[in-house]
């Protein structure tokens, strides 16, 4: 049941209610006869129909906008375009709903040259986005995306294997694929004869930026590199890490 059950009712709202002191998005409108009104706006559709939200929280529906002066019309129809437009290009939250899939496409093989021990391994880091927000499109989301190893020397150590910040737009209720540069990480397992060197793979992180920079969805192959995804985004490429990246030193070598 509609809660304006007349239009005399809701000139009556108008003519009845005390201006209050305007607070939030709540503003002053008035009607055709000059009364006032303290509420916000909360949805003006295309048949030219308004809901408002009083500041005690009633909300009422779908008053035709004839009562209103053209000055509030205008304000509608502008509200209406910025709604429009905040939509198209929403601010990502921590609450937006993505599925992010993460992929190394690696391809690991013994190399054909120098040492037989060494192996060098192909990747092409790649990301799958599914913005599951059928109403909300993301423009020109920031992110960085990791790839961190595990020493083949000593597997309390890891490294930075590669680092890239990207910039991808997530349309509404659709799936967008980015691919990043190819690497080549060559590392030494065979540690018997004393040649092992470097970290093989161990997991990734991912995270994605908000407007102001702030890091709002963040996913990892391990929480705790979830819980201190700072530390690795300051992390050098050149040193060995503890697990949780709070400290750093030179990497192990025989």
């Amino acid at each position: 049941m509609k809660l304006f059950k007349s239009t005399t009712r809701f000139m009556c709202l108008l003519l009845l209610l005390p201006a209050a002191a305007s607070a939030g998005e709540f503003r002053t409108f008035t009607n055709t006869q000059g009364n006032e009104i303290k509420a916000q706006l909360i949805d003006y559709s295309s048949e030219g129909k308004v809901s408002i939200e009083m500041r005690d929280g009633t909300i009422h529906k779908d008053v035709d906008v004839s009562f209103f002066s053209t000055s509030d019309r205008t304000y509608f129809k502008e509200w209406k375009k910025e709604q429009l437009f905040a939509k198209e290009d929403a601010n990502l939250t921590s609450e937006t709903r993505l599925s992010i899939f993460v992929k190394s496409a690696r391809d690991n093989d013994l190399n054909d040259k120098g040492d037989p021990d060494n192996r060098e391994v192909e990747y092409e880091p790649a990301i799958t986005i599914d913005n599951k927000e059928k109403d909300y499109s993301f423009k020109n989301v920031k992110g960085t995306l990791v790839f961190i190893g595990q020493s083949v020397l000593n597997n309390r150590e890891f490294h930075i294997l590669y680092r890239e910040d990207f910039v991808v737009s997530l349309p509404a209720d659709s799936r967008v694929h980015w691919e990043g540069k190819s690497f080549t990480n060559v590392y030494d397992d065979y540690a018997r004869n004393g040649s092992a060197f470097g970290a093989e793979y161990e997991g990734y992180l991912i995270l994605l930026r908000d407007k102001g920079g702030a890091p709002k969805i963040i996913k990892a192959s391990k929480s705790s590199w979830r819980d201190h995804y700072q530390r690795i985004l300051k992390a050098s490429l050149k040193k060995g890490h503890s697990r949780d990246f709070s400290q750093s030193f030179q990497k192990t070598v025989h």
